[in-house]
Protein backbone atom coordinates (compact mmCIF):
# COMPACT_ATOMS: atom_id res chain seq x y z
CA UNK A 1 0.00 0.00 0.00
CA UNK A 2 2.94 2.12 0.74
CA UNK A 3 3.90 2.30 -2.86
CA UNK A 4 0.13 3.15 -4.13
CA UNK A 5 0.28 5.92 -1.72
CA UNK A 6 4.00 6.87 -3.12
CA UNK A 7 2.62 6.71 -6.33
CA UNK A 8 -0.43 8.98 -5.90
CA UNK A 9 1.72 11.48 -4.01
CA UNK A 10 3.88 11.43 -7.18
CA UNK A 11 0.71 12.29 -9.50
CA UNK A 12 -0.83 14.60 -7.15
CA UNK A 13 1.78 17.15 -6.48
CA UNK A 14 2.41 17.89 -9.95
CA UNK A 15 -1.55 18.15 -10.51
CA UNK A 16 -1.38 20.67 -7.63
CA UNK A 17 1.71 22.92 -9.04
CA UNK A 18 -0.13 22.85 -12.68
CA UNK A 19 -3.40 24.11 -10.42
CA UNK A 20 -1.88 26.78 -8.56
CA UNK A 21 0.46 27.90 -12.03
CA UNK A 22 -3.22 27.74 -13.60
CA UNK A 23 -4.78 29.85 -10.87
CA UNK A 24 -1.73 32.25 -11.27
CA UNK A 25 -2.22 32.63 -14.91
CA UNK A 26 -5.79 33.27 -14.72
CA UNK A 27 -5.42 36.14 -12.59
CA UNK A 28 -3.99 37.54 -15.79
CA UNK A 29 -6.65 37.25 -17.67
CA UNK A 30 -7.76 40.75 -19.41
CA UNK A 31 -10.53 43.08 -18.25
CA UNK A 32 -13.75 43.47 -19.62
CA UNK A 33 -15.75 45.90 -19.91
CA UNK A 34 -18.82 46.72 -22.42
CA UNK A 35 -19.78 49.35 -24.73
CA UNK A 36 -23.31 49.10 -25.31
CA UNK A 37 -24.76 51.36 -28.73
CA UNK A 38 -26.23 51.15 -32.12
CA UNK A 39 -23.73 49.93 -33.82
CA UNK A 40 -26.28 49.15 -37.47
CA UNK A 41 -29.66 51.07 -37.63
CA UNK A 42 -30.01 55.08 -38.81
CA UNK A 43 -28.16 56.17 -36.01
CA UNK A 44 -25.52 53.39 -35.90
CA UNK A 45 -22.84 56.08 -36.90
CA UNK A 46 -22.62 57.14 -33.58
CA UNK A 47 -21.82 53.51 -31.80
CA UNK A 48 -19.32 52.86 -34.82
CA UNK A 49 -17.78 56.64 -34.03
CA UNK A 50 -17.75 55.62 -30.07
CA UNK A 51 -16.12 52.51 -30.57
CA UNK A 52 -13.53 53.99 -32.41
CA UNK A 53 -12.58 56.15 -29.44
CA UNK A 54 -13.05 53.63 -26.26
CA UNK A 55 -10.29 51.05 -28.96
CA UNK A 56 -7.87 54.23 -29.03
CA UNK A 57 -7.90 54.25 -25.12
CA UNK A 58 -7.62 50.77 -24.44
CA UNK A 59 -5.01 50.32 -26.63
CA UNK A 60 -3.03 53.05 -24.98
CA UNK A 61 -3.51 51.52 -21.76
CA UNK A 62 -2.23 48.14 -23.21
CA UNK A 63 0.50 49.97 -24.44
CA UNK A 64 1.81 51.08 -21.05
CA UNK A 65 1.27 48.23 -19.68
CA UNK A 66 -2.05 47.59 -18.67
CA UNK A 67 -4.05 47.53 -15.12
CA UNK A 68 -1.55 45.70 -13.05
CA UNK A 69 -0.30 43.55 -15.84
CA UNK A 70 -3.64 42.51 -17.00
CA UNK A 71 -4.80 43.50 -20.41
CA UNK A 72 -7.75 45.31 -21.12
CA UNK A 73 -10.41 44.85 -23.88
CA UNK A 74 -14.06 45.28 -24.59
CA UNK A 75 -17.04 44.41 -26.12
CA UNK A 76 -19.25 46.09 -28.61
CA UNK A 77 -22.98 44.77 -27.83
CA UNK A 78 -25.41 46.11 -30.78
CA UNK A 79 -28.80 47.76 -29.67
CA UNK A 80 -29.73 49.54 -32.95
CA UNK A 81 -30.81 52.03 -31.48
CA UNK A 82 -34.32 50.37 -30.33
CA UNK A 83 -35.11 49.90 -26.28
CA UNK A 84 -36.58 46.32 -26.21
CA UNK A 85 -32.88 45.19 -28.02
CA UNK A 86 -31.36 47.35 -25.81
CA UNK A 87 -32.85 45.78 -22.72
CA UNK A 88 -31.72 42.24 -24.07
CA UNK A 89 -28.10 43.76 -24.37
CA UNK A 90 -28.95 45.06 -20.78
CA UNK A 91 -29.52 41.79 -19.65
CA UNK A 92 -26.47 39.97 -21.69
CA UNK A 93 -23.87 42.27 -20.10
CA UNK A 94 -25.06 42.52 -16.83
CA UNK A 95 -25.46 38.65 -16.24
CA UNK A 96 -22.31 38.14 -17.62
CA UNK A 97 -19.56 38.80 -14.10
CA UNK A 98 -16.64 39.50 -16.41
CA UNK A 99 -17.54 42.49 -17.74
CA UNK A 100 -17.10 45.32 -14.78
CA UNK A 101 -18.54 48.54 -16.40
CA UNK A 102 -20.30 50.23 -19.70
CA UNK A 103 -20.17 52.97 -22.21
CA UNK A 104 -23.25 53.91 -23.05
CA UNK A 105 -26.41 53.99 -24.33
CA UNK A 106 -26.34 56.44 -27.10
CA UNK A 107 -30.54 56.78 -27.54
CA UNK A 108 -31.81 58.19 -24.38
CA UNK A 109 -34.76 56.01 -24.94
CA UNK A 110 -32.05 52.88 -25.28
CA UNK A 111 -30.92 54.02 -21.61
CA UNK A 112 -33.93 54.70 -19.49
CA UNK A 113 -34.61 50.69 -21.04
CA UNK A 114 -31.55 49.85 -19.66
CA UNK A 115 -31.29 51.35 -16.02
CA UNK A 116 -33.03 49.47 -14.15
CA UNK A 117 -31.03 46.33 -15.39
CA UNK A 118 -27.71 47.68 -14.69
CA UNK A 119 -29.41 49.20 -11.71
CA UNK A 120 -30.20 45.90 -10.23
CA UNK A 121 -26.89 43.85 -11.66
CA UNK A 122 -24.61 47.14 -9.78
CA UNK A 123 -22.66 47.54 -12.72
CA UNK A 124 -21.34 51.55 -13.45
CA UNK A 125 -22.12 52.62 -16.91
CA UNK A 126 -21.25 55.99 -18.53
CA UNK A 127 -24.07 57.43 -20.88
CA UNK A 128 -23.79 60.42 -23.61
CA UNK A 129 -27.88 60.40 -23.82
CA UNK A 130 -29.29 63.36 -22.61
CA UNK A 131 -33.07 63.27 -21.68
CA UNK A 132 -33.59 64.33 -18.06
CA UNK A 133 -35.23 61.26 -17.12
CA UNK A 134 -32.04 59.42 -16.35
CA UNK A 135 -30.43 62.20 -14.21
CA UNK A 136 -30.13 60.67 -10.74
CA UNK A 137 -31.82 57.60 -11.72
CA UNK A 138 -29.47 54.90 -10.00
CA UNK A 139 -26.32 55.60 -8.20
CA UNK A 140 -24.95 53.29 -11.24
CA UNK A 141 -25.39 56.16 -13.92
CA UNK A 142 -23.34 58.52 -15.01
CA UNK A 143 -23.64 60.96 -17.95
CA UNK A 144 -20.82 62.88 -20.12
CA UNK A 145 -22.98 64.91 -21.78
CA UNK A 146 -25.72 67.84 -20.59
CA UNK A 147 -28.90 67.26 -19.98
CA UNK A 148 -31.77 67.67 -22.62
CA UNK A 149 -32.59 71.06 -20.57
CA UNK A 150 -29.04 72.19 -20.00
CA UNK A 151 -28.38 71.38 -24.29
CA UNK A 152 -32.17 72.87 -25.06
CA UNK A 153 -31.61 75.73 -23.20
CA UNK A 154 -28.08 76.78 -24.60
CA UNK A 155 -28.91 76.12 -28.16
CA UNK A 156 -32.25 78.05 -27.83
CA UNK A 157 -30.20 81.42 -26.15
CA UNK A 158 -27.98 80.72 -29.05
CA UNK A 159 -30.96 81.08 -31.63
CA UNK A 160 -32.66 84.00 -30.05
CA UNK A 161 -29.72 86.02 -28.78
CA UNK A 162 -26.69 84.96 -31.30
CA UNK A 163 -28.76 84.42 -34.55
CA UNK A 164 -31.34 86.55 -34.07
CA UNK A 165 -34.19 84.46 -34.91
CA UNK A 166 -37.82 85.59 -33.86
CA UNK A 167 -40.19 83.26 -36.17
CA UNK A 168 -38.48 79.37 -35.24
CA UNK A 169 -40.73 76.17 -36.12
CA UNK A 170 -39.84 73.35 -34.42
CA UNK A 171 -39.46 69.60 -36.80
CA UNK A 172 -38.63 67.23 -34.19
CA UNK A 173 -38.36 63.38 -33.91
CA UNK A 174 -41.62 61.47 -31.87
CA UNK A 175 -39.55 60.23 -29.42
CA UNK A 176 -37.75 61.04 -25.95
CA UNK A 177 -34.63 62.61 -27.18
CA UNK A 178 -36.63 64.49 -29.67
CA UNK A 179 -39.75 65.43 -27.12
CA UNK A 180 -37.13 66.68 -24.68
CA UNK A 181 -35.49 68.80 -27.23
CA UNK A 182 -38.79 70.21 -28.41
CA UNK A 183 -40.48 70.72 -25.15
CA UNK A 184 -37.25 72.63 -23.49
CA UNK A 185 -36.44 74.56 -26.73
CA UNK A 186 -39.69 76.05 -27.65
CA UNK A 187 -40.15 77.05 -23.52
CA UNK A 188 -36.85 79.15 -24.03
CA UNK A 189 -36.97 80.51 -27.49
CA UNK A 190 -40.28 82.07 -26.12
CA UNK A 191 -39.80 83.27 -22.77
CA UNK A 192 -36.55 85.12 -24.77
CA UNK A 193 -39.54 86.65 -27.10
CA UNK A 194 -39.42 84.51 -30.08
CA UNK A 195 -42.34 82.99 -31.65
CA UNK A 196 -42.89 79.61 -32.84
CA UNK A 197 -44.63 79.66 -35.61
CA UNK A 198 -45.19 75.57 -36.47
CA UNK A 199 -44.69 72.67 -34.29
CA UNK A 200 -44.32 69.37 -36.66
CA UNK A 201 -42.59 65.34 -35.98
CA UNK A 202 -42.00 62.34 -37.97
CA UNK A 203 -40.84 58.85 -36.25
CA UNK A 204 -37.60 57.48 -36.26
CA UNK A 205 -37.11 54.86 -39.06
CA UNK A 206 -40.14 54.93 -40.84
CA UNK A 207 -40.68 58.38 -42.27
CA UNK A 208 -39.16 58.86 -45.37
CA UNK A 209 -41.44 61.98 -47.16
CA UNK A 210 -41.14 65.06 -44.98
CA UNK A 211 -42.56 67.41 -47.54
CA UNK A 212 -46.46 67.58 -45.62
CA UNK A 213 -44.58 68.73 -42.63
CA UNK A 214 -42.54 71.04 -44.63
CA UNK A 215 -44.73 72.98 -46.75
CA UNK A 216 -46.73 73.52 -43.13
CA UNK A 217 -43.76 75.14 -42.05
CA UNK A 218 -43.26 76.80 -45.35
CA UNK A 219 -46.66 78.65 -44.87
CA UNK A 220 -45.80 79.82 -41.71
CA UNK A 221 -42.59 81.31 -42.92
CA UNK A 222 -40.14 80.80 -40.28
CA UNK A 223 -36.52 82.75 -40.19
CA UNK A 224 -34.84 79.59 -38.49
CA UNK A 225 -36.03 75.57 -38.01
CA UNK A 226 -34.43 73.56 -35.01
CA UNK A 227 -34.33 70.54 -36.13
CA UNK A 228 -34.37 67.89 -32.93
CA UNK A 229 -33.83 64.39 -34.78
CA UNK A 230 -30.55 62.58 -35.94
CA UNK A 231 -28.78 62.63 -39.17
CA UNK A 232 -30.39 59.86 -41.92
CA UNK A 233 -33.51 61.54 -41.21
CA UNK A 234 -32.69 65.15 -41.24
CA UNK A 235 -30.44 64.92 -44.32
CA UNK A 236 -33.33 63.84 -46.22
CA UNK A 237 -35.62 66.80 -44.20
CA UNK A 238 -32.81 69.26 -44.90
CA UNK A 239 -32.82 68.24 -49.07
CA UNK A 240 -36.21 68.51 -49.14
CA UNK A 241 -36.47 71.40 -47.56
CA UNK A 242 -34.60 72.85 -50.32
CA UNK A 243 -36.56 70.82 -53.25
CA UNK A 244 -39.69 73.29 -51.74
CA UNK A 245 -37.29 75.79 -52.11
CA UNK A 246 -37.48 77.15 -48.43
CA UNK A 247 -34.96 80.10 -47.60
CA UNK A 248 -34.27 79.00 -44.04
CA UNK A 249 -31.84 78.41 -41.24
CA UNK A 250 -31.35 75.07 -39.67
CA UNK A 251 -30.37 74.24 -36.34
CA UNK A 252 -30.19 71.39 -34.17
CA UNK A 253 -29.21 69.03 -30.98
CA UNK A 254 -26.01 66.51 -31.33
CA UNK A 255 -28.25 64.29 -32.78
CA UNK A 256 -27.22 65.79 -36.18
CA UNK A 257 -23.47 65.91 -35.05
CA UNK A 258 -22.02 63.35 -37.39
CA UNK A 259 -19.83 63.38 -40.62
CA UNK A 260 -23.09 61.14 -41.61
CA UNK A 261 -24.77 64.22 -42.53
CA UNK A 262 -22.74 65.81 -44.83
CA UNK A 263 -22.20 61.92 -46.82
CA UNK A 264 -26.19 62.10 -46.80
CA UNK A 265 -27.22 65.41 -47.43
CA UNK A 266 -24.63 66.32 -49.97
CA UNK A 267 -24.73 70.47 -50.71
CA UNK A 268 -28.18 70.72 -49.23
CA UNK A 269 -26.47 70.58 -45.87
CA UNK A 270 -24.16 73.49 -46.10
CA UNK A 271 -24.29 76.05 -43.27
CA UNK A 272 -26.76 73.49 -41.21
CA UNK A 273 -25.62 73.77 -37.81
CA UNK A 274 -25.91 72.20 -34.59
CA UNK A 275 -24.15 70.78 -30.89
CA UNK A 276 -21.51 69.55 -30.21
CA UNK A 277 -18.88 69.14 -27.04
CA UNK A 278 -15.60 68.67 -28.44
CA UNK A 279 -13.62 70.02 -31.74
CA UNK A 280 -9.55 69.61 -32.60
CA UNK A 281 -10.12 73.16 -32.94
CA UNK A 282 -10.35 73.47 -29.11
CA UNK A 283 -7.35 73.36 -26.73
CA UNK A 284 -8.09 71.71 -23.76
CA UNK A 285 -4.95 69.97 -22.26
CA UNK A 286 -4.49 66.67 -24.63
CA UNK A 287 -7.06 67.43 -26.94
CA UNK A 288 -4.40 68.17 -29.92
CA UNK A 289 -3.01 65.04 -28.74
CA UNK A 290 -5.67 62.82 -28.92
CA UNK A 291 -6.81 63.95 -32.34
CA UNK A 292 -3.15 63.41 -33.95
CA UNK A 293 -3.26 59.94 -32.26
CA UNK A 294 -7.30 59.72 -33.38
CA UNK A 295 -6.44 60.93 -37.00
CA UNK A 296 -3.06 58.68 -37.07
CA UNK A 297 -5.23 55.97 -36.55
CA UNK A 298 -8.79 56.11 -38.63
CA UNK A 299 -7.51 58.48 -40.95
CA UNK A 300 -9.62 61.37 -40.37
CA UNK A 301 -10.36 64.05 -37.31
CA UNK A 302 -12.46 62.80 -34.02
CA UNK A 303 -16.20 63.88 -33.76
CA UNK A 304 -17.89 64.74 -30.48
CA UNK A 305 -18.58 61.31 -29.51
CA UNK A 306 -15.58 59.64 -30.45
CA UNK A 307 -13.87 62.15 -28.05
CA UNK A 308 -17.02 61.60 -25.21
CA UNK A 309 -16.50 57.50 -25.32
CA UNK A 310 -12.39 58.45 -24.95
CA UNK A 311 -13.40 60.26 -21.93
CA UNK A 312 -15.95 57.62 -20.45
CA UNK A 313 -13.29 54.87 -21.50
CA UNK A 314 -10.68 56.79 -19.78
CA UNK A 315 -12.61 57.70 -16.92
CA UNK A 316 -13.50 53.95 -16.13
CA UNK A 317 -9.90 53.04 -16.53
CA UNK A 318 -8.69 55.56 -13.66
CA UNK A 319 -11.35 53.55 -11.26
CA UNK A 320 -10.04 50.60 -12.29
CA UNK A 321 -6.63 51.90 -11.22
CA UNK A 322 -7.37 53.63 -8.07
CA UNK A 323 -9.84 50.91 -6.99
CA UNK A 324 -9.16 47.83 -8.70
CA UNK A 325 -11.53 46.23 -11.68
CA UNK A 326 -14.41 45.65 -9.92
CA UNK A 327 -17.42 47.24 -10.34
CA UNK A 328 -18.56 48.43 -7.11
CA UNK A 329 -14.20 49.86 -6.68
CA UNK A 330 -15.13 51.98 -10.38
CA UNK A 331 -18.55 53.36 -9.53
CA UNK A 332 -17.28 54.49 -6.27
CA UNK A 333 -14.31 56.03 -8.45
CA UNK A 334 -16.77 57.61 -11.01
CA UNK A 335 -18.96 59.49 -7.90
CA UNK A 336 -15.95 61.56 -6.59
CA UNK A 337 -14.79 62.87 -10.26
CA UNK A 338 -13.76 65.98 -10.02
CA UNK A 339 -12.01 68.03 -12.72
CA UNK A 340 -11.19 65.02 -14.71
CA UNK A 341 -9.08 66.62 -18.14
CA UNK A 342 -10.92 65.21 -20.43
CA UNK A 343 -10.12 65.97 -24.34
CA UNK A 344 -13.91 67.42 -24.45
CA UNK A 345 -13.48 69.29 -21.46
CA UNK A 346 -12.93 69.14 -18.05
CA UNK A 347 -15.89 66.47 -16.11
CA UNK A 348 -17.16 66.66 -12.71
CA UNK A 349 -20.32 64.92 -11.93
CA UNK A 350 -22.80 66.41 -9.80
CA UNK A 351 -24.73 64.59 -7.20
CA UNK A 352 -27.14 63.34 -9.49
CA UNK A 353 -24.29 62.08 -11.51
CA UNK A 354 -24.38 64.59 -14.57
CA UNK A 355 -21.93 66.35 -15.86
CA UNK A 356 -22.07 70.61 -16.77
CA UNK A 357 -20.15 71.93 -19.68
CA UNK A 358 -20.95 74.08 -22.55
CA UNK A 359 -21.96 73.51 -25.55
CA UNK A 360 -19.75 74.88 -29.17
CA UNK A 361 -21.76 75.54 -32.32
CA UNK A 362 -20.41 73.36 -35.08
CA UNK A 363 -21.74 73.56 -39.11
CA UNK A 364 -20.66 72.84 -42.44
CA UNK A 365 -18.59 74.47 -44.91
CA UNK A 366 -17.13 73.16 -47.49
CA UNK A 367 -18.25 70.19 -46.84
CA UNK A 368 -16.70 69.73 -43.49
CA UNK A 369 -17.91 70.47 -39.90
CA UNK A 370 -16.07 73.30 -38.22
CA UNK A 371 -16.65 75.43 -35.18
CA UNK A 372 -19.33 78.38 -36.20
CA UNK A 373 -18.49 81.75 -36.57
CA UNK A 374 -20.58 82.74 -33.57
CA UNK A 375 -20.34 81.23 -30.64
CA UNK A 376 -22.39 81.07 -27.64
Amino acid sequence: MGRYKMLAAAIFIPLLILSVAGCSGGSKKPIVFAHAAPMTGDSGQFGQVESQGIQLAVDQINAAGGIDGRKVTFVDEDDRGLPDEASNVAQRIASNPDIVAVVGHWNSSCTLAAIPIYDAAGIPFITSSINSKISGSSKWEFRDSLTDEQAGSQIAQYAVTKLGAKKIAIFYDNNDFGKGQDSVFSSIATGLGAQIVDTESYIEGQSRDFTPQLTKIKAAQPDLIFLAGYYTEGAMIVQQAQQLKMDVKFIGPDGLNSDQLVKLGGSAVEGVMFVGYYSPYRTFPGTAQYNAAYKAKYGHDSDTFAALAYDATNMILDGMKANGPTRDGIQKYLAGVQNFPGVAGPITFNDKHDATRNIIVLTIKNGQIVPADIQP
